[in-house]
């Protein structure tokens, strides 16, 4: 029985704003990668999937999508089941350019797609498919400085072509793509801390923080908490912009905090603040990264739904969220937490990665770096189908989508 799971890795500007999403297909339980081997119809099904039941929206939020495409693929011209309004056609770097394989490029480009050439390396031949493409993807892990830099140099001798550097896994390989003329930048350097000398939060993150406390009291009551939220303008009007939001489809207008918390319920109100606290402590930080932790904690909540586990789903919720939150504050873990009072159960999880719930987490990390195999050992050892974990990474990034439209 064939499953399909999508990962969707986000590929930036340099202005680390989101430019478009590479999306990245399991299409069966053999299959680690994206694969056509098996046939070129079931590959075809995976992108109607992607495209038409899930839904395009779900996924990108609107931006551009790069998909990869085989020589197989592109000859029976499956691009053209989509548009080209938002795909971007993603050579593999195993295709060469015969004849056939020109012409296909040529039609595409005369319909307006745009054409990436994946893991490119320079070599003479390669010439009439760099005069077709619009950009040009790099490995910048898998090579040396020196063979990228004569890469670069060979391409840009004579196509002034978009360069994109992939595998991006820190904000010093960004600088030195920079420095050679890539504009953009896919890879998970935007999950990595900016962490400096200093051991202290600043005043202002600490107050945000301390609020945390207040909320994870389980003994707080309604006009207390509400009372608290009230003192901060900015947070009071992003909750019941949220509570007022699509995501929850109330037939009417909540109209004040302590309306939302008799509507919602404190655990549901509880989330939302710990996750506007989180994202507000961000400086020059791309909105991906509150994205990423949104859909993180929104993954593991329906998780634990999943696995009987309702009770503590806030739990879950939480991990997910704060799993993120040193890239998102630029602060050890162990400072945010030493201030956040969370439960020990949360904290011990976020700081030694163990236990069912740390594994749990690994599951959704594994899906954004599209690592299927690890996905599927944690499947089986918690006795979940992937179908099963694409639905709740589907959903998870719909409702991410609803709130932050």
């Amino acid at each position: 029985m064939l499953f399909d799971c999508v990962a969707s890795q986000p590929i930036f500007n340099t202005k680390t704003e989101i430019f478009g999403y590479e999306l990245l297909y399991r299409a069966g339980k053999d299959s680690v990668a994206f694969d056509a081997a098996d046939s070129s119809m079931a590959t075809k099904n995976v992108l109607v999937t992607a495209f038409s039941d899930i839904g395009i929206e779900a996924i990108t939020g609107g931006k551009k999508a790069f998909v990869n495409f085989t020589q197989e693929l592109l000859l029976s011209e499956a691009p053209l089941l989509l548009s080209n309004n938002i795909l971007i056609v993603e050579l593999l770097e195993d295709i060469e350019p015969v004849p056939e394989v020109v012409e296909a490029c040529k039609k595409l480009k005369d319909r307006g797609y745009l054409i990436a050439l994946d893991d490119f390396v320079y070599r003479e031949e390669l010439e009439p498919l760099l005069e077709l493409s619009d950009i040009v993807k790099i490995d910048f892990l898998n090579n040396k400085e020196d063979e990228i830099r004569l890469n670069v140099k060979r391409i840009r001798n004579r196509f002034k072509r978009v360069l994109l550097a992939e595998k991006v896994e820190s904000y010093e390989v960004v600088e030195f793509a920079k420095s050679l003329g890539c504009t953009l930048f896919q890879g998970f350097f935007f999950c990595k801390p900016k962490i400096t000398q200093k051991k202290n939060i600043d005043t202002q993150k600490l107050s945000k923080l301390l609020l945390l406390k207040s909320i994870s009291n389980p003994d707080v009551s309604f006009l207390e908490l509400a009372e608290i939220i009230k003192r901060d303008v900015v947070l009071s009007y992003r909750l019941l912009n949220i509570v007022n939001s699509a995501y929850y489809g109330l037939n009417y207008s909540v109209t004040g905090i302590l309306h939302a918390l008799t509507i919602l319920g404190l655990n549901e109100i509880r989330k939302w603040v710990s996750f506007i606290l989180v994202s507000d402590n961000k400086e020059n930080k791309p909105s991906e990264l509150i994205r990423a932790a949104l859909i993180r904690s929104m993954f593991m909540e329906k998780l634990a739904v999943m696995m009987k586990e309702r009770k503590r789903k806030e739990e879950y919720f939480m991990v997910g969220l704060f799993s993120l939150a040193e890239a998102i504050t630029d602060t050890p873990l162990e400072a945010i937490l030493s201030q956040a009072h969370l439960s020990q159960s949360i904290c011990d999880t976020l700081l030694t990665g163990q236990g069912k719930v740390g594994e749990l987490l690994r599951i959704i990390e594994h899906i954004e770096r599209a690592e299927w195999k690890e996905v599927e050992f944690y499947a089986d050892k918690y006795k979940l189908t992937m179908g099963k974990i694409s639905k709740c990474y589907i959903e998870a990034m719909r409702d991410t989508n609803k709130i932050l439209r």
